[in-house]
């Protein structure tokens, strides 16, 4: 398979702001998703270090969707921007977009999206040590979150627990959504709640019964607020 330059882990001075397709391309960093192949192409993720600053680039050929608004395909980062983009104006927490580009190659289509690193967020799985209270704030903030997901008509596509980051601030949980290469919106909210909520159910493991009746106790509320 071809794929991208080999990467290292480097810091380099150039500035963050760039616009540069190559730039991003070839930014040296460490794999944090190898690439794979998916999709009659292949995409990974790499993290890199600018001026102090931490990045997650995603780097894709030729691993295009179909939608109904892009019928002939378009690149899942592409997708992925639209709607980093989207939920970031509604003042939903993900990380914030930096950049995204594409470019024809003789080897075919490639794309790069480029967000900011959460900081001192780790993902839902890895909270198995909490207490119950904390579980239980936990439960009702992501409950909030989603329902504001869905109130906006939109699904998430694929909520297992890695893609819900979580960060403390004291007894507070803060949370923020990744990985939405599989979002998109849907005439009825819910559709989107029923997929969402059934597939969370599905994997996550760290709520108890009670707690899970929390989250959707928040989620109903949110869901219905104005």
């Amino acid at each position: 398979m071809d794929i991208a330059p080999s990467l290292s882990t480097s810091t380099t001075d150039r500035p963050a702001a760039s616009g540069d397709f190559a730039y991003w391309w070839s930014l040296p960093g460490d794999w944090v998703e190898a690439p794979n192949e998916r999709r009659n192409g292949w995409s990974g993720m790499i993290r890199a270090h600018v001026n102090g600053r931490t990045y997650y680039i995603k780097r894709q050929r030729n691993h295009s969707c179909r939608t109904l608004g892009h019928p002939f395909g378009w690149p899942t980062a592409s997708r992925e921007w639209h709607y980093l983009s989207r939920l970031h104006e509604f003042g939903l927490p993900v990380p914030t977009p930096r950049y995204h580009g594409t470019r024809r190659t003789a080897e075919g289509l490639e794309a790069v999206l480029v967000t900011d690193e959460l900081n001192g967020f780790t993902d839902l799985d890895a909270q198995e040590a909490l207490d119950a209270a904390q579980r239980t704030r936990l439960a009702a903030t992501v409950g909030t979150m989603v329902g504001r997901l869905h109130r906006a008509r939109l699904q998430h596509g694929c909520l297992y627990g890695k893609h819900i980051m979580v960060r403390w601030q004291g007894e507070t949980p803060e949370v923020a959504l990744i990985d939405l290469e599989k979002m998109r919106a849907r005439l009825r909210r819910s559709t989107a709640v029923e997929h969402d909520l059934d597939q969370l159910a599905r994997h996550q493991a760290i709520w108890s019964a009670d707690e899970w009746a929390v989250l959707l106790a928040a989620h109903k509320r949110s869901l219905a607020a104005p």
